[in-house]
């Protein structure tokens, strides 16, 4: 596999496991709020919903736990883990909605390119 090849297939399965966590935050995020909270947010994302909704730093843990779960079961490095991880509590944390190119600039900011669990077989 090329390096284009391979720079693809980082960012797509980066994005689905960002994108992921981001969702079950908001599921989370909401399903701690009254109806009055929930009712004007069922248009909203749930990938969304932290740009509505003030995210506390204590808060994180928990709106994040076993969103890592999938990407970890089927073996992504733990240096990629991180860097997502990351990427995810700041989004969080600054209410700012997902964007490719943020996406993008974190993992450039990776010391080595991921090795996929795929790459060796």
């Amino acid at each position: 596999m090329n390096q284009v090849d391979r720079a693809v297939l980082v960012t797509a399965v980066s994005e689905m496991a960002v994108l992921r966590a981001l969702q079950l935050a908001g599921n989370r995020l909401l399903g701690k709020r009254g109806r009055s909270v929930r009712g004007p947010m069922k248009a909203v994302e749930p990938w969304s919903i932290h740009v509505h909704l003030q995210v506390q730093e204590h808060e994180f843990d928990a709106l994040l736990t076993d969103a890592w779960q999938i990407p970890v079961a089927v073996g992504l490095p733990d240096d990629l883990l991180d860097a997502l991880d990351k990427h995810v509590r700041n989004l969080l944390a600054a209410g700012i909605e997902f964007r490719r190119n943020d996406l993008l600039l974190t993992l450039s900011r990776l010391p080595q390119q991921p090795v996929l669990p795929w790459d060796s077989q």
